[in-house]
C-alpha cells in the first residue's frame, strides 16, 4: 500500500504539472474535472452502466458520479466528493484511500453543493458531462485545445500507471487459465464466460469492456458478444480483461482442441510465434504503422507457408493490393491507458493537430499511427480470420482472387479465427511485457 501511495503521489504530481502548462498556454485560471453524471435509457428510469470521465478517472480513483476536481496552479488539488444520504442507491463511504492525501477534500451531500464549494470559477475551463452545472457558473465548458492537451499528456504513462496496468493483467491471467481449461473440457460459451468471472471474484460490471467468448465460427465476428449454451468447440478465441482502479487490461487468447483441423492448428502456432516476435519489436521511437506493416508482411507469408494463398513469395504486393486485409481487417494494436482505447493516437501534436493520415488501404483501421515514446503502452493484437462477408466480396470482386486456395479456406471458415494480444510498454531500446509476466 505504502508502495501504491508513492507511486500515486508522483503520478498527481505530473498531473498538475501538465495542467499548470496548458492553463497558462491557453490562458485558464483553473480546471474543473467532473465525473460525471450517469444516463438513463431512452423514455426509462434504468441507468446505464456508469464510468467516470476518463480525464477524471486519470486524476483520481474515486469511484461514483458526480465528484468534481478543482486545480489551480500552486495550489493542492480540490476534490469535492459526493456522498448524499440515499438509502435507494450505493455510495461508497470516503474512508482513508491511499490517494486521500493528495487531495483537500470537501464531502457534500448534495449536488448543488458541490458547486457552492468550488470558490471562484473566473477564468476557469470545465472538462465532463455535467454541463447544466458548469454552465450557472459562467466557465468554458470543454474546451477542445485544453481537451487535445490532456489527451496528448496521457500519452506517456506515470510508474503509478503501469503498476495498475500490470495488476489489471495479474487478476485477467486468472480469468484466462480457469476459461482455457473451460473450453478444454467441453464448456459453452456462457460456461467459459461465467467461469472467467468466478476465477477473478467479479461480475461484468466490473470488466472494462465487455469481452468476447466465441467457440468456432463466431472467432470470426470480431465484437462478438453472444453466449451460446453450445458445448465442446473445437476453437475458443477469448478476448477479455480486468479492471484495477479504473485501469484495464485488455488481452485475447486463441486455443484449439485436438479435432480441430490441422491447418488451423499450424495457423495458430504460427500466429503465436508472429505475435512474440512482433512484441519484441517494441521500443521508443518505433513508428507503430511500421510494425503494422510488417505483420502484414509476416501473415502473408504465414498463410502462404500454410498454403492459402500462392503468391510466389511477393508478400509486398499481398499487402499493398489489399490481399492479406481480407485476412486481418483490423488494426494491430491501440494505445491503452485510463480508456481501454486510449486516445491522442491519431494527434501529432499537443495542439490536437490530427496526425497525416496514410492512403494505403491496410492502415484505414489502426487506432494509434504515431511514434512509440517512453512509457507508453500499446496492444499487440495480430490476427488471421475467415470471414464469409470479406471472403465472398473479394472472391467476386478482386483480381487476385485467384492467389487464395479457395478449397481449403472453404475447410478453415467453421473455425473462425484467431487474435493473440499483450499489453506492452515501450521502455527505451526494450519493452516490458506486462501480460507474459503472467500468462504463457
Amino acid at each position: 500500500m505504502n508502495n501504491l501511495t508513492t507511486l500515486f503521489s508522483e503520478h498527481i504530481k505530473q498531473r498538475m504539472t501538465d495542467a499548470a502548462e496548458a492553463l497558462n498556454a491557453l490562458n485558464y485560471r483553473a480546471l474543473i474535472l467532473g465525473a460525471g453524471e450517469p444516463f438513463t435509457y431512452f423514455t426509462d428510469d434504468v441507468n446505464a452502466l456508469f464510468r467516470p470521465n476518463p480525464h477524471f478517472a486519470h486524476w483520481c480513483p474515486a469511484k461514483g458520479a458526480h465528484h468534481v476536481i478543482k486545480y489551480e496552479p500552486g495550489k493542492k488539488p480540490l476534490l469535492i466528493y459526493y456522498a448524499p444520504d440515499d438509502f435507494w442507491h450505493y455510495h461508497e463511504l470516503f474512508g482513508n484511500p491511499f490517494w486521500a492525501n493528495e487531495f483537500e477534500v470537501i464531502e457534500v451531500n448534495s449536488i448543488d453543493k458541490i458547486w457552492s464549494q468550488l470558490g471562484d470559477l473566473s477564468f476557469s475551463v470545465f472538462i465532463g458531462n455535467e454541463t447544466k452545472y458548469a454552465a450557472v457558473h459562467n466557465v468554458r465548458i470543454n474546451c477542445e485545445l485544453m481537451t487535445s492537451r490532456l489527451n496528448w499528456y496521457r500519452r506517456s504513462k506515470s510508474n503509478y500507471e503501469i503498476y495498475c496496468m500490470s495488476e489489471a493483467n495479474r487478476l485477467a491471467a486468472k480469468g484466462h487459465i480457469a476459461a482455457k481449461n473451460a473450453f478444454l473440457n467441453g464448456a459453452s460459451e456462457y460456461e467459459i464466460h461465467m467461469t472467467y468471472l468466478h476465477a477473478m471474484d467479479c461480475v461484468d460490471a466490473d470488466l472494462p469492456y465487455t469481452g468476447i467468448v466465441a467457440l468456432n465460427k463466431n472467432g470470426a465476428i470480431l465484437h462478438y458478444h453472444n453466449r451460446e449454451t453450445i458445448k465442446n468447440g473445437k476453437v475458443l478465441l477469448i478476448d477479455s480483461g480486468a479492471s484495477f482502479n479504473n485501469y484495464p487490461s485488455d488481452i485475447t487468447r486463441t486455443y484449439t482442441q485436438n479435432k480441430a483441423d490441422i491447418v488451423f492448428q499450424d495457423l495458430l502456432n504460427q500466429t503465436e510465434k508472429m505475435q512474440i516476435e512482433l512484441c519484441s519489436q517494441v521500443k521508443t521511437g518505433l513508428y507503430f504503422p511500421d510494425l503494422h506493416t510488417n505483420c502484414h508482411l509476416k501473415i502473408a507469408e504465414i498463410l502462404e507457408n500454410l498454403g492459402v494463398l500462392n503468391i510466389s513469395g511477393d508478400y509486398e504486393s499481398a499487402v499493398n493490393e489489399g490481399i492479406t486485409k481480407v485476412f486481418f481487417p483490423h488494426g494491430l494494436g491501440h494505445m491503452l491507458g485510463i480508456q481501454v482505447h486510449d486516445i491522442g493516437g491519431k494527434q501529432l501534436d499537443v495542439q490536437g493537430n490530427p496526425a497525416p493520415k496514410n492512403p494505403k488501404v491496410i492502415f484505414s483501421n489502426l487506432r494509434f499511427v504515431g511514434t512509440l515514446e517512453q512509457n507508453m503502452v500499446v496492444t499487440i493484437e495480430p490476427g488471421i480470420y475467415f470471414i464469409p462477408i470479406l471472403l465472398n466480396n473479394f472472391r467476386s470482386n478482386s483480381s487476385f482472387a485467384d492467389k487464395v486456395n479457395w478449397n481449403l479456406v472453404e475447410r478453415l471458415i467453421p473455425f473462425g479465427g484467431i487474435r493473440i494480444e499483450d499489453d506492452v510498454v515501450a521502455q527505451g531500446h526494450s519493452q516490458r511485457n506486462l501480460t507474459r509476466e503472467f500468462l504463457p
